[in-house]
């Protein structure tokens, strides 16, 4: 009975099942906090057996790792559709808008929080948010840059670096909301932010 439920509920498809699992974990995830989440609360959010999301994901670890991954494969797809004009400048501001955006929704404030509030406790969190996120990010930077470096467009000696600093502006009004002591920037501030960090750095790299 629970199975032909499990099968009702999400169409018995495969990826169907990975995907409810994923919005459960996340919706898990932010109500309660990695440590206070169990996989049998998740299983019950997605409306599949505690066994399926061992199927699909072996620990609560490797959930929480694919569920940012993928959220970032949704941002590096955003940021691949702003990033078709050739020109750097316009690619740097619709990349740096796309980052933005993505920066200051509530799940990714909520993400943030936990992420400080958990990592002490379990540490490998913290190696797992950067390496399936902020690492991406900033990798898909740093090989803009070195592109541009090579067609000529602009001079970076550096691209990782220059990727990180750029990163490092855009977050630079996050701090506050992250730690709650403000609201998310309107997108007056938003658009001056990303305005001041792509003129910074065409004027630095500018051939």
């Amino acid at each position: 009975m629970a199975e032909n439920a499990e099968n009702l509920s999400i169409g018995g498809g495969r990826e169907a099942k990975r995907e409810a699992i994923l919005e459960a974990a996340r919706t898990v995830f932010m109500d309660v906090g990695f440590g206070a989440a169990s996989m049998d609360a998740i299983a019950n959010a997605a409306k599949v057996s505690k066994q399926t999301v061992y199927n699909h994901f072996g620990s609560k670890e490797e959930l929480f790792a694919a569920m940012i991954r993928s959220a970032c494969d949704r941002m590096l797809v955003a940021l691949n559709q702003a990033a078709r004009s050739g020109n750097p400048e316009d690619m740097l501001r619709a990349v740096a808008r796309q980052f933005m955006d993505k920066l200051f929704t509530r799940d990714r404030l909520s993400l943030y929080r936990i992420l400080m509030g958990e990592v002490q406790r379990f540490p490998e969190l913290g190696k797992i948010f950067y390496e399936c996120g902020p690492q991406v990010t900033r990798k898909y930077l740093a090989d803009f840059f070195a592109e541009q470096h090579a067609r000529g467009n602009l001079k970076v000696d550096n691209p990782r670096i220059a990727a990180e600093q750029f990163i490092g502006m855009l977050n630079g009004c996050h701090f506050r909301a992250q730690l709650g002591i403000e609201s998310p920037p309107s997108q007056q501030m938003i658009d001056e932010y990303v305005e001041s960090a792509v003129k910074l750095v065409m004027r630095a790299y500018s051939v």
